[in-house]
């Protein structure tokens, strides 16, 4: 047999300086199948003791940089003659002396039922009597073989409970749940969920059945799924806890269950509570040693040293692909590479000289074809052969032997891989040929090549139906009802020209949907196909192209009714604070044979997430439903649940500390959706949402097939849904139709007590209406879409026809047509169910007049940017809508007129009847904005990083949306975003990293960012220009005399004595504040810009001699007055004792003050505080 290898060739050092028997006996750089204890898949490195006694470990180190003054160092373990240790290559930092132990195990002894309507729901508590259930041993369930307990076949559900004791729950650093499970389960600890997987439900009923179908994986040399319980101290107790588990089926004829819980804890000292944990779940009995560092995939070194440092071993190795492992050989102790990796176990001796990654290229790449051609195929001369197949399978060394043209006169799939003798072989490369297929098109095409056996093989095959008893529509317990993935090969073509390509993997997606002969697809990138990310912009509204997951959606509920529902209701959002998946209509093929139209969709997932937010993913909690765990912990959510429920919300204070934690502009427009395109899948189905530490909660809106006229079945829906009152269904709390149960509906239903998210509920619902949902703006939406897949409707229809006969292009339309028509009725309707549901009387005519658009728009309840001459909307009458007049740079706001005369910028308007007003801006000469504080160098104790303060001194909101900061290079520049606005006198601060920032200064908002340019501390600009790039404001400033010394790395910042002093020079700063004042007024500046609460005036000024302050107190009170030099130091105290009221003046000589310009500043006890510049001759 040939085995295969790699294009790099493999370097390694194997140094033995010292008679220490300890070698780094094989290291892995991007492993994804082996766990450590948090259920991550980190790089491992693997040390052997080759000698004949055991050797200590105390204070060795491992380290990744030559000559490092700071390695991470063991803690004192021996390793025993003949061990191997398994250190993860995490960046996690663990070298504590840990020990796992497993307290319940396979085989265990449990109490157990088989549950129904009477089962008490107090089962999961350890006060439950449960001596009337049966015991027996896990595994429980039937078929498969991995059974010590049998259930009766078709059981739906098992509940099962297991005491286990603790003795000191302050010795247990984490807690790890692993189980095998078919098809669902939920495992809590004293009642306290832990856990769950593949079931909705809090808790599930005895009935409730899966979502899709779960393989168990033990029976098949699989491994246990990991879940790490978090918060473990404030779950369990000292002496007898209590393990519950309930494992739930997909449906009473599915042909297996199963249910096998470890419950392991890993302990910081040694114990003999449980047992040693079993071989499959991968936990070392002691030491679960972590590095501070991550081995890197494209190649590099690592050191062994000893406790004096001196160098006992080093490994370097080249480019690693994923889950291969570079070591010693097992026979002659050369250096070798691994296809199957054995950490913290001796090595395999299935082993090769290294890996080939040859990367194959094609004399054509594809696509449509008009004529034959000759396929030539290139390797990169490392190669002995290249092997091709055209039968969809993957080649190996005996597949057709390449050797020169392949002569190509038909639709023709080519799968092509190189290979060299003992070298490992990764992947091959496809290009699909077709002949005069798709010239048609307008769509992108993307073809998906796999071995047939993976989708169709009656056993093995994810979209067949396989052996099970699987009944009718939605057909459970067949095939692809699981979740398999199987590889794939997938081409993306745009105008014929292949775009992009990568090999991955596939499942079936979606729910009840896959029961449609079209089925939903989901790619993924992964490391052992190739690639971790798929890099392509697929879709033209994001702003960045990298996703680890696509979907191919056969638009779900919707399938041969419109083909484009959810796709065209989400991506209405556009603009809004609801994150949803983007979309593109493409044609598919899968193999040589046409698929259909496509919505090729992002997946919802953190990844997704933190893509569109810029967040590191693993800092995400993502939940589904009442709170259950997609990703993360919980915990927050229960809490506010918990929360909301036990307080009346009507309380302003109580309604604060829900909205601190719950994004409410998201939340009041996913609802708003939902209920305006009657969802009726909503509000208890398809619910996820996520947030990040220190951040809000979010909704994510998906899944939306029931929107609009969505119950194809129903005659009454698809002509009069528009009628429908989804309002009155989601807040009366008393409907139990399907996907209204009562924990969907909690928040939303309390927080509408309070009278001031009530308005702003409404108001906002009445924006979007007069917006987002006006009826041309929505069916012009849906018909674009409609049109862009109209070209191949009929191909897609005849694909399918022959599972679905009834349908037609003319159905088809019929059903865009209804999405229409709800479209133009719906209107009328939901304002009437406003009206009704809050017990108002009317709703009238707003409209808004402004000549001068280019000098300043209006802002509308703080949500909706007016930039028109003239604009209308329906608002509710006694719910008051605010108007805030926003002047452009260079101009200023003058007044309203119309039905209210004011010259205040911000308005309140009750809109009693048809209403009508005016905004005035005129022309300003001034520059507005006024960079105001500097920080270019924080303190090693407080590094907030670099950030900039503007101050808006005029009264006015300016919207600096567009315009540019730049440092004293031209190519480095922050944008500000959309919709930033500083009001007025009030600041806005200018963030290189926001995370560090905040860290130190958790208060401070409002900020944007990030800017990916550092200002220097030697000296730089700080630059401000407006949206057409004319200069606004500048600083050069630098960090020694004449400018203030304290800047540059001592704890201050640069900030402006006073707004109004030319910035541009020195003696205008100082170093005021330690840790600077960002967003706040600059300490001797204080209160500038407020307005007097008493009578004050300095005279003369300038002065020569004397200085005369005149006061008049409404109070007896102390009064304190000082005078400040430019930097900030005070010269003199001119007065500090109590006054009486009335009018008081005091006199004070500065004959010997220096000439020069100073600050008078003038507070009371009372909290009055003002300041003044003065000048002495």
């Amino acid at each position: 047999m040939i085995k295969i290898r790699l294009l790099l060739i493999f370097i390694l050092v194997f140094n033995s300086f010292f008679s220490q028997s300890i070698r780094i006996n094989e290291v892995s750089a991007s492993n994804s199948i082996f766990l450590d204890e948090d259920g991550d898949t980190p790089d491992w490195i693997e040390l052997y003791n080759y000698g004949a006694s055991e050797i200590s470990l105390n204070n060795w180190s491992l380290t990744d940089i030559l000559d490092d003054s700071n390695p991470w160092t063991f803690p004192n373990i021996t390793i025993d003659a003949d061990e191997y240790l398994l250190i993860w290559a995490s960046d996690k930092d663990r070298s504590g002396i840990t020990y796992a132990r497993t307290l319940v195990n396979e085989g265990d002894a449990y109490r157990y039922q088989i549950p129904n309507a009477d089962t008490d729901l107090s089962w999961i508590y350890p006060d439950f009597d449960d001596n009337e259930w049966s015991i027996g041993n896990s595994g429980f369930g039937y078929a498969d073989g991995d059974d010590n307990t049998f259930v009766t076949p078709g059981t739906v559900s098992v509940f099962l409970r297991k005491p286990f004791n603790i003795q000191n729950i302050n010795e247990i650093n984490s807690l790890i749940l692993d189980v095998d499970y078919d098809d669902g389960f939920v495992a809590y600890i004293n009642g306290i969920e832990v856990a769950r997987a593949n079931i909705n439900g809090t808790p599930p009923l005895y009935n409730t059945t899966t979502q899709i179908d779960h393989e168990a994986q033990m029976y098949s040399g699989g491994n246990p799924d990991r879940f790490l319980i978090n918060d473990h101290q404030d779950i369990l107790i000292n002496g007898e806890n209590i393990f519950s588990i309930q494992v739930h089926n997909i449906s009473d004829t599915s042909s297996d269950m199963t249910i096998i819980p470890f419950l392991s804890a890993i302990y910081n000292t040694d114990t003999d509570e449980g047992v040693a944990p079993p071989d499959i779940l991968g936990l070392q009995s002691e030491s679960f040693l972590h590095t501070d560092f991550k081995l890197s995939s494209s190649g590099e070194t690592v050191f062994l040293n000893d406790a004096l440092g001196n160098l006992v071993d080093s490994i370097t190795f080249g480019a690693l692909p994923s889950n291969i492992s570079y070591g010693v050989s097992f026979e002659n102790e050369v250096y070798v590479a691994y296809q199957d990796p054995s950490p913290g176990d001796e090595n395999n001796s299935d082993e090769y000289s290294g890996v080939l990654g040859v990367p194959l290229t094609f004399s054509h790449d594809g696509g449509n074809i008009t004529g034959s051609i000759d396929l030539e195929i290139f390797g990169d001369g490392t190669e002995d052969i290249i092997t091709y197949t055209t039968d969809f399978t993957e080649p190996n060394e005996n597949s057709i032997l390449y050797n020169g043209p392949i002569s190509i006169e038909e639709t023709t799939v080519v799968r092509a891989k190189a290979f060299k003798e003992n070298y490992i072989s990764l992947h091959s490369n496809t290009r699909n040929y077709f002949f005069n297929t798709y010239t048609n098109t307008n769509h992108p095409i993307i073809h998906l090549v796999t071995d047939e056996y993976n989708l169709f093989d009656y056993n093995y095959g994810i979209y067949s139906y396989g052996p099970e008893d699987y009944g009718g529509y939605p057909f459970f317990g067949a095939n692809f009802w699981e979740d398999w993935e199987r590889p794939v090969h997938i081409s993306y073509y745009i105008d014929n020209t292949l775009e992009f390509s990568a090999n991955a993997g596939i499942k079936i997606a979606g729910a009840y949907s896959r029961g449609w002969d079209q089925k939903s697809l989901a790619l993924f990138a992964r490391g052992q196909y190739g690639v971790g990310k798929f890099e392509y912009p697929f879709f033209d509204n994001l702003d960045y192209e990298s996703f680890e997951s696509l979907v191919l959606r056969n638009s779900g509920n919707d399938w041969m009714r419109t083909n484009m529902r959810d796709a065209a209701i989400t991506s209405l959002m556009e603009g809004s604070h609801i994150d949803f998946q983007s979309f593109k209509t493409v044609s598919s093929y899968i193999n040589e044979t046409y698929w259909g139209l496509y919505n090729l969709r992002e997946k919802v997932s953190e990844n997704m997430i933190a893509s569109k937010h810029d967040v590191n993913p693993n800092d995400i909690t993502m939940l589904e439903f009442d709170g259950e765990i997609v990703d993360g912990d919980n915990s927050e959510y229960l809490e506010l649940r918990s929360y909301i429920q036990q307080n009346d919300l009507s309380v302003d204070e109580n309604y604060n500390y829900v909205i601190n934690q719950i994004d409410i502009d998201n939340y009041m427009e996913y609802h708003i959706a939902q209920i305006y395109m009657d969802n009726r899948d909503y509000p208890g189905n398809n619910v996820k949402y996520w947030k990040i530490p220190g951040g809000k909660w979010r909704w994510v809106l998906y899944d939306t097939d029931f929107g609009f006229a969505g119950q194809w079945w129903s005659e009454w829906d698809q002509n009069y849904a528009h009628f429908f009152d989804t309002l009155d269904f989601v807040l009366s709390g008393n409907q139990t139709t399907w996907a209204n149960p009562q924990w969907a509906t909690l928040f939303i239903r309390k927080l509408i007590e309070n009278t001031g998210f009530r308005n702003k509920f409404i108001n906002r619902y009445a924006d979007e209406m007069n917006t987002r949902y006006l009826p041309t703006n929505v069916t012009s939406h849906f018909i674009d879409i409609y049109e862009n897949m109209y070209d191949e409707m009929s191909n897609h229809i005849q694909r399918w026809n022959e599972s679905e006969p009834w349908v037609s292009e003319e159905s088809v339309y019929q059903f865009v047509d209804n999405m229409n028509n709800f479209a133009t009725n719906r209107q009328p309707e939901a304002k009437f169910h406003i009206l009704n549901q809050f017990d108002l009387d009317s709703y009238h005519e707003l409209v808004l007049f402004n000549e001068t658009p280019q000098l300043g728009y209006i802002f509308l309840n703080n949500n909706l940017t007016i930039q028109d001459d003239e604009w209308s909307g329906d608002y509710f009458e006694d719910v008051p809508i605010t108007l805030k007049a926003i002047a452009e740079s260079a101009s200023e706001f003058s007044h309203w007129s119309g039905d209210i005369n004011s010259t205040e910028s911000e308005i309140e308007v009750n809109v009693t009847g048809n209403f009508e007003i005016e905004a005035h801006f005129i022309n300003s000469s001034e520059l507005n904005l006024v960079i105001n504080e500097i920080n270019y160098k924080s303190s090693d104790n407080f590094d907030t990083g670099d950030w900039v303060e503007l101050y808006n001194p005029n009264e006015d909101d300016i919207d600096i949306s567009g315009w540019v900061l730049k440092d004293n290079n031209d190519s480095n520049e922050f944008i500000f975003p959309a919709n930033t606005i500083i009001a007025g006198n009030d600041y806005l601060v200018i963030l290189r990293n926001i995370e560090n920032f905040t860290q130190f200064h958790p208060e401070i908002n409002p900020y944007v960012g990030e800017f990916n340019f550092g200002l220097s501390s030697s000296g730089d600009a700080v630059r401000l220009f407006n949206s057409d790039l004319i200069l606004h404001d500048e600083v050069y400033y630098g960090s020694s005399s004449p400018w203030p010394p304290l800047s540059d790395g001592d704890g201050y910042t640069l900030e402006l004595i006073d707004p109004s002093l030319d910035n541009s020079l020195p003696s205008s700063w100082s170093n005021i504040n330690y840790h600077g004042s960002p967003n706040a007024i600059n300490s001797v500046t204080a209160s500038i810009n407020d307005e007097d609460l008493l009578y004050t005036r300095v005279y003369p000024n300038p002065f020569i001699q004397t200085l005369n302050i005149l006061l008049e107190l409404e109070i007896g009170e102390f009064v304190n007055i000082d005078i400040f030099d430019l930097q900030g130091m005070l010269v003199n105290n001119i007065h500090s004792g109590i006054l009486n009221p009335g009018m008081q003046k005091i006199n004070k000589d500065l004959g010997k003050l220096n000439t020069g310009l100073y600050i008078l500043k003038i507070s009371t006890a009372s909290g009055f505080n003002q300041t003044k510049k003065i000048i002495k001759f």
